[in-house]
């Protein structure tokens, strides 16, 4: 498996939206972004979607980072900080 880490938004909208996916947020929790259309996404959490410019806005205020494979469509969002202690 070979995993890519990026930022950068305009690679991030890219990658997205080729794979059906779409900006969200957990319904009446802003601060909790998803992406919206996988699959694999949790059953239990109810999504609303977003604007690309809010999830983008919310995405930086976080300091996440999307960390994909492209080759098995596998993705999740991560703190770009590094780990305590590390």
């Amino acid at each position: 498996m070979t995993v890519y880490e990026t930022t950068n938004h305009q690679a991030i909208y890219h990658w997205a939206t080729s794979r059906g996916l779409y900006p969200a947020c957990v319904a009446g929790s802003a601060d909790r972004i998803r992406l919206g259309g996988d699959e694999f996404s949790a059953e239990t959490e109810e999504l609303q979607p977003i604007e690309w410019w809010r999830w983008f806005q919310e995405f930086d205020r976080r300091e996440l980072q999307l960390i994909y494979d492209p080759s098995k469509g596998w993705f999740t969002l991560g703190s770009r900080l590094a780990p305590a202690g590390a």
